[in-house]
């Protein structure tokens, strides 16, 4: 990432913690602002003893070197200033927001606030009293410290700070300064920073969110990995009988469950992981991740990024690891959806639900007979010469094998037709008798088409549009086929809601 890239990002943060800290140089240490304190000061506030150890501010540093329990890194600090003249003609810098960089990850991201927080910790070193004179450091933790951390100042000058054990009763923990063979104990949240590892330096955003709605549009969506067994293909549906947005074009044909894909589409451009655990991992690491053989895969274009995603399961406690262009990510479960749904949850609860206004006909087979439902609609303008209006009037005719029926009757069959509730996903029947076949036109010529076929355990298997095999009620089948010569003789049905 480039450098001024980073500038806007944590300009904000920068800006805070520099104010905060210079008010803090300001009314507590006023005298040796960015100067080196080779004695420390003394200063009483609000009751409590402060020993100033180092006082600089963040603007001050240049490199932080740190080495603990994660590992050794370097960051890089930059505090741009701009010279004004004024017209008296004195000279005044204007101080820009801290660029920092860290070593090896250059055009990475950082995250928000991250170095920020470590060059505050590392700018002013203060404890709130001695507590021995060295004399026996390995007590406090200093034969095995757990942290090192050298700061060097745009000075030149160059100090390092060594993190012992914690003081009992959460009291703070235990530091020492290169060339001070003193023991200080200082407040825990003041030297937390020195513990933080270079991964925690990085953003845990992922992908990039969309700034206009045109961007969310994708060309298609894949679901794949051991969770689903095989790929899912989402596309967005262009059958205006359906209401639902999006259909599955492989390994079936069907819509999709709208509220299930849409939660599960929506959390696919832009996430946001817990913590960044590595960085271009060698494969024998994917591996050993258990992203070699991932629980779950996605992919999908958007008109500015490409997407591509390998997730493990979720463990006891919901977190799984995620791999996203070469970075492995620790992140929640409750933070994306699509781990934790089956494909059986992205299907409809209907077989096939047609809205009844864009059906322009049904074909139903029940055996040896076939009723074919046509909807006509006809358009006439009125003219009325009172207000000098025209008025447009829509009559529609339903007939059933040519034979016109009355359209109310004909709503309620319908609604009838389209109310079967799959009661889940099952294999393709093979060698059973079909006893029910309903085929829905839209006006717009596309077709689909539920088949029925003998079941058990009043259950009877459907096939819906060739390929996806699932169950519904026999009772469903039952009322369809009984209220069919009803309906073609014009005569009315009753209503199962």
């Amino acid at each position: 990432m480039k450098k001024t890239t980073k500038t806007i990002i944590i300009a904000l943060s920068s800006v805070a913690v520099l104010t905060g800290v210079l008010l803090l140089v300001k009314f507590v240490v006023p005298e040796n602002v960015g100067e080196d304190t080779s004695s420390a000061s003394v200063e009483t506030v609000t009751g409590e003893e402060h020993i100033h150890l180092i006082s600089y501010v963040p603007a001050d540093i240049k490199q932080i070197d740190v080495e603990n329990e994660t590992g050794r890194y370097t960051l890089l600090s930059d505090t741009p200033k701009t010279e004004t003249t004024a017209s008296d003609g004195t000279t005044s810098y204007l101080t820009d927001a801290t660029v920092y960089t860290l070593v090896g990850y250059e055009d990475m991201e950082l995250l928000l606030g991250s170095p920020d927080g470590l060059a505050a910790d590392c700018a002013a070193v203060t404890a709130v009293k001695k507590v021995n004179d060295g004399s026996a450091k390995a007590d406090f933790g200093f034969d095995s410290p757990r942290a090192v951390v050298t700061v060097t100042y745009q000075s030149g000058e160059k100090r390092t700070i060594t993190l012992g054990n914690d003081a009992d009763a959460d009291k703070g923990a235990y530091i020492m300064l290169d060339g001070d063979e003193n023991v200080y104990l200082a407040e825990s949240d003041s030297v937390d920073g020195y513990l933080m590892g270079a991964m925690e330096m990085l953003t845990t955003d992922i992908g990039k969110a969309a700034t206009e709605d045109s961007e969310n549009v994708f060309t298609k969506m894949v679901f794949g990995g051991s969770l689903f067994g095989e790929d899912i293909v989402l596309e967005y549906n262009d059958n205006k009988a359906y209401s639902q947005s999006y259909v599955i074009t492989s390994p079936d044909q069907t819509m999709a469950n709208e509220e299930t894909v849409t939660y599960m589409v929506n959390n696919v451009r832009s996430l946001t992981a817990t913590k960044v655990i590595a960085v271009s991992p060698e494969e024998e690491k994917i591996a050993e991740y258990g992203l070699d053989k991932p629980y779950v895969t996605v992919e999908a274009e958007f008109p500015d990024i490409s997407v591509s995603y390998k997730a493990t399961k979720p463990d006891d406690e919901g977190m799984f690891y995620l791999l996203s262009d070469g970075i492995v990510y620790q992140m929640d479960k409750n933070a994306v959806p699509w781990v934790n749904y089956t494909y059986d949850q992205m299907i409809p609860n209907t077989v096939l639900n047609p809205k009844y206004v864009n059906t322009e006909s049904v074909i139903v087979t029940a055996g040896d007979e076939v009723y074919e439902f046509v909807v006509k609609n006809d358009t006439t303008t009125q003219y009325n010469p009172d207000d000098d209006t025209d008025t447009e009037i829509t009559t529609t005719t339903v007939t059933c094998n040519g034979k016109e029926i009355d359209e109310n009757n004909y709503n309620i069959f319908f609604q009838n037709l389209t109310s079967a509730q799959r009661t889940g996903t099952g294999e393709i029947p093979q060698g059973k008798k079909e006893i029910l076949r309903v085929k829905y036109v839209s006006t717009e010529g596309k077709e689909s088409e539920a088949v029925y076929y003998e079941g058990e355990n009043r259950k009877c298997p459907v096939l819906i549009n060739g390929t996806l095999g699932s169950t519904a009620y026999e009772s469903y089948v039952s009322k369809i086929l009984e209220d069919l010569p009803k309906i073609a003789a014009n005569q009315t049905v009753q209503s199962v809601y």
